[in-house]
């Protein structure tokens, strides 16, 4: 008896009359996605499965898909009997996980039939579907389009449509959960700079690392081309939300930061905004140049700042974090006689 899997709509392209090919349509939409989780880095993960009783689809992904980054549609893309492979088996008898990642190989249930992928297009589509204080949460949606299954008869069906084999989630931690707060930032040489100030009397300072950003809005005067003191830097209150931790589902432009309006509905943000803490501002200067200018390089500190993770309004509250220690921001000059 021929297996009814729907998977689109599959065109015959070679037919016999013994009915040999089994495959007459896929249906693994409501499986979940299986791996066997041997990586000690989720990421570093490529086998992938999904088992509906007596049947499985099996995917071998190319190295390198996997990021902990929100992607662009289109640029994490493989080719099926390229650098990836599908493969789908009808067995004797329902197999379980077992069956694919046992150490020792598992004899029952046997392979009845199999078919072959010959061509198709993988796309893997990742962002961030969830934000706690420590993790950043990536799901990546694997899809396949122009499927060409094939049988040991050379027997072939082609699906033209574009299916959803799966979602794949891994963690990272957020910049806020790292040994040192947000070094990941620090170690962006400059800052961004919006060209209107969003508060009055301050600068919206900024970085972005795909996804997430940073942003201050730090009052000019804290930024004034003068020499600190030793231990004795310029400071500026955080209670108003001056400082902003973001995390979108989407990768970070410049007008999503440098704006007071709401974003597009389509977009999920997470914001963390500073309820408490200080800025710090050392500030030395170099030696004239030749016209007689001198660069005054800010070091920007963030002490003991109490950030808010807002919730949505609706059945997600906001949640006060325990402050965090001081740490660097980053470095800003500015010129002057």
């Amino acid at each position: 008896m021929k297996k009814t899997l729907l998977l689109g709509i599959l065109i015959l392209l070679s037919a016999c009359d013994d009915g040999d090919l089994q495959i007459e349509r896929v249906d693994f939409d409501t499986v979940s996605l299986a791996s066997c989780g041997f990586e000690d880095d989720p990421l570093d993960t490529t086998f992938f499965f999904k088992i509906d009783g007596d049947e499985a689809f099996l995917l071998e992904l190319e190295e390198g898909l996997l990021i902990d980054e929100t992607s662009t549609e289109g640029t994490l893309t493989s080719s099926l009997g390229g650098s990836s492979s599908l493969v789908y088996r009808l067995f004797s008898d329902d197999v379980s996980s077992d069956y694919f990642c046992s150490t020792i190989p598992v004899l029952e249930p046997t392979v009845i039939n199999e078919n072959t992928a010959e061509a198709g297009d993988i796309a893997v589509n990742t962002k961030v579907t969830a934000v706690s204080k420590d993790v950043k949460t990536y799901s990546h949606t694997i899809l396949i389009s122009g499927l060409v299954l094939t049988n040991e008869q050379n027997e072939s069906i082609i699906d033209s449509s574009t299916l959803t084999y799966g979602t794949f989630k891994t963690s990272t931690p957020t910049s806020i959960n790292l040994e040192v707060p947000f070094t990941d930032y620090e170690a962006i040489t400059n800052f961004s700079e919006c060209t209107s100030a969003i508060v009055e009397g301050s600068i919206r300072l900024y970085k972005t690392i795909n996804d997430e950003y940073v942003s201050l809005d730090i009052p000019l005067s804290a930024l004034a081309n003068e020499v600190t003191e030793v231990d004795t830097p310029r400071t500026a209150t955080l209670e108003n939300g001056e400082f902003n931790y973001t995390v979108l589902d989407t990768v970070v432009t410049d007008e999503m930061i440098c704006t007071t309006a709401a974003l597009s509905e389509e977009i999920i943000s997470h914001n963390f905004i500073s309820s408490g803490g200080a800025i710090n501002v050392e500030t030395v200067a170099s030696e004239p140049d030749g016209a007689g200018a001198v660069t005054y390089t800010h070091t920007i500190s963030i002490n003991t700042v109490v950030l808010v993770l807002k919730g949505n309004g609706d059945d997600i509250t906001d949640e006060t974090l325990a402050a965090l220690d001081n740490f660097v921001l980053g470095t800003y000059t500015t010129v002057g006689n």
